[in-house]
């Protein structure tokens, strides 16, 4: 039986859900009435969210409700023991709003423990939704933070299939969106990290999704808007008692290298997409059976 401060927790997450449609909303109202108050008040909270940042009450809150025990079997495996430290872990698939990754983060005695996460720039930008993922600890995924980061010797977490993976998203299969990319591995090389693959099986089963229209969806991911389309049957509550189990594949050692070429990113990019699917073909037997990986 789901625990009632799960049940609570899971409701009010929608809250954030909400915002999204509601800031879309003021962006249309903005636009057709062109309202001096509202303008002012939109850019003026967006201005003042810049600089808000983790906060330690919020995070517990969340980590109080226990949101991954909507979830059966929520189960956290490491292949290998992971580093603590100058560790990249790359989050697959995206599904449509990497459910999994942002409620195991900051999971005690896991690797999400003590782990940075970098999220969508464009998600942390938008008022009221931004300022909720901020005060939960997202940084935005970009070259500063990755280098201020991994310098540091820091562990990051991050999506590399972005909007474009969220798209893709479909319960016959696991599609990532990897092949284009390549930066993360740049920054391994630089900072001489190591670099993991995160799978969780049953990401991409917690919503139904609309498959058809894909090159138009992903149209629109290029000039930074969404193309999901999906349902469950509570809306935009995921299906209770589903598993999704997160596996943390073999890493890639990557060797220190402060000016690394297309070449060498190449190479190591290879070998990583080659872990993943090491990794799928593993685990996918139990956790994913007769569910294909693709990866475009």
């Amino acid at each position: 039986m789901i625990k009632l401060r799960t049940i609570i927790g899971t409701l009010l997450i929608q809250t954030w859900v909400y915002t999204n449609l509601l800031t879309l909303y003021i962006f249309w109202r903005m636009y057709h009435y062109q309202e001096i108050w509202l303008i002012l008040s939109f850019f003026s909270l967006w201005f003042l969210q810049l600089n808000v940042g983790k906060s330690q009450l919020v995070v517990k809150v969340v980590q109080w409700f226990d949101i991954m025990s909507w979830f059966d079997d929520h189960q956290i495996i490491e292949d290998e023991k992971v580093q603590k430290t100058n560790s990249i872990f790359c989050y697959h698939p995206h599904g449509i709003y990497s459910y999994c990754l942002l409620f195991n983060l900051y999971r005690k005695g896991t690797l999400f423990e003590n782990i940075i996460c970098l999220g969508s720039r464009a998600a942390l930008t938008a008022p009221l939704s931004g300022l909720i993922i901020r005060l939960y600890g997202i940084e935005g995924v970009h070259p500063q933070n990755f280098n201020k980061h991994l310098k540091n010797g820091q562990n990051v977490v991050f999506v590399p299939g972005g909007f474009e993976e969220a798209t893709m998203t479909s319960q016959k299969e696991n599609r990532l969106f990897l092949k284009q990319r390549k930066g993360f591995i740049k920054y391994a090389l630089r900072y001489g990290a190591t670099v993991y693959p995160l799978f969780t099986f049953g990401e991409n089963s917690l919503f139904q999704t609309f498959d058809k229209f894909m090159n138009f969806r992903l149209w629109l991911n290029k000039i930074k808007m969404p193309g999901t389309i999906f349902w469950s049957r509570f809306l935009s509550i995921p299906e209770p008692h589903n598993s999704v189990v997160t596996v943390c594949g073999q890493g890639l050692k990557c060797p220190k290298i402060e000016n690394p070429t297309i070449e060498d990113i190449e190479k190591y990019h290879q070998e990583y997409i080659k872990l993943v699917q090491q990794l799928y073909e593993k685990y996918s037997p139990k956790y994913a059976p007769k569910i294909a990986l693709k990866i475009f």
